[in-house]
């Protein structure tokens, strides 16, 4: 049968991707705990995607044996639920806790080869779409509480911003409902789109995690209550603090950190934090941003307009471009390419008007 054939061929193909990648990932010395969890992960897809060899076999490709790789291929939903959980909550993952999310699907498994039937397979279904829902459910909550964790603590998040997960979760909804259409339709040339889909999926989940370092946020264990907001008036470092970041120019360290200031100060981060959203009105992560966009890129810009945009980033405290014309346009209303000096007249064409900026710089 040509379509056999053709989803045999994709399985092997699909097979040796997660293989490899699972080789790569585990191989690195240095490796960070969620490469780790990757690597992990690649490896369980190169055995559940080897093991589908089983009904491509002549004669095999029944609905009772499809009944049977579906259900084992729901366990893949924990693989999802694992690294989601892991980005929003770095530290998450551990023995106990796959144990326990693995439980019920345990259970229904031991259901289904109890009472072997495409009934206890759609319940089974039905089961494993709640549990999507669930996991998208925690792990959207939880991506807020850490994305505002980032934000409260460092001055620098290029390497531990997660906001591309939304993407993610565009891509796993695309690849969980194919999944499901496929688990209807069950056709030969059904199964390689899924295959395809799956090294689609986990390539780009790969790309996006390969630079990202994760930080377990710590607790708010200085000594305060965070319930207990002081009365602005006890805030002892209030304009202090101002004074020493400008005048130290400590907005110019892109390591610059909420717990650093904090010891500089003499405080704790639960005040200082405090501080910053009830005085101040901003995040830290707004604040020092802020001004290295307006004490420095902007003076720096109007003085040097030969200078290149990346060595005003570097110079400002950024550390990547990327950044540095996010923070532009979100603290000047304009992009680094558009704006111009007092002195000189300003064009409208985007990002072409970076052009006397991005020559290399002569001084």
């Amino acid at each position: 049968m040509p379509q056999l054939s053709l989803t045999t061929f994709f399985n092997g193909v699909s097979t040796a991707y997660f293989a490899i990648n699972a080789c790569q990932l585990l191989a690195r010395r240095q490796r960070t705990r969620l490469q780790t969890l990757l690597g992990a992960i690649c490896a369980y897809w190169a055995l559940t995607t080897a093991k589908d060899l089983a009904a491509l076999l002549p004669h095999a490709y029944t609905p009772r044996m499809l009944d049977a790789i579906q259900v084992a291929d729901g366990w893949s939903a924990i693989t999802f639920a694992c690294l989601l959980f892991e980005l929003t909550t770095p530290g998450w993952v551990n023995a106990r806790r796959v144990a326990l999310t693995a439980l019920p699907f345990a259970l229904l498994t031991a259901l289904y080869t109890a009472m072997p039937s495409h009934t206890m397979a759609t319940v089974y279904m039905a089961f494993l779409a709640l549990f999507g829902a669930t996991v998208i459910r925690i792990g959207y909550a939880r991506a807020e509480i850490y994305t505002a964790y980032l934000y409260t603590n460092f001055s620098d998040i290029d390497n531990m911003d997660i906001s591309w997960l939304k993407k993610l979760y565009v891509a796993g909804f695309a690849y969980m409902l194919l999944w499901v259409v496929v688990s209807v339709v069950r056709h030969p040339a059904a199964d390689s789109l899924i295959y395809l889909a799956g090294i689609a999926f986990w390539q780009l989940t790969i790309h996006f995690c390969d630079r990202l370092r994760p930080v377990v946020p710590e607790p708010y264990d200085d000594g305060a209550d965070i319930k207990a907001a002081p009365n602005p008036r006890d805030f002892t470092f209030a304009g202090r603090m101002e004074s020493m970041v400008e005048n130290d120019r400590l907005y110019l360290d892109p390591k610059l950190s909420l717990r650093q200031l904090a010891e500089r100060l003499g405080t704790n981060r639960t005040y200082l934090s405090q501080y910053f959203n009830e005085v101040k009105g901003v995040t830290f992560y707004d604040y020092i941003n802020a001004m290295r966009i307006n004490k420095k890129s902007v003076p720096l810009m109007q003085e040097h307009p030969e200078y290149t945009l990346d060595y005003v980033a570097k110079q400002s405290g950024f550390n990547s471009l990327s950044t540095f014309r996010r923070a532009f346009r979100k603290y000047t209303g304009t992009t680094p390419g558009c704006y111009a000096p007092p002195e000189s007249p300003a064009t409208d064409n985007g990002d072409s008007g970076a052009a006397p900026m991005e020559r290399a710089e002569n001084g």
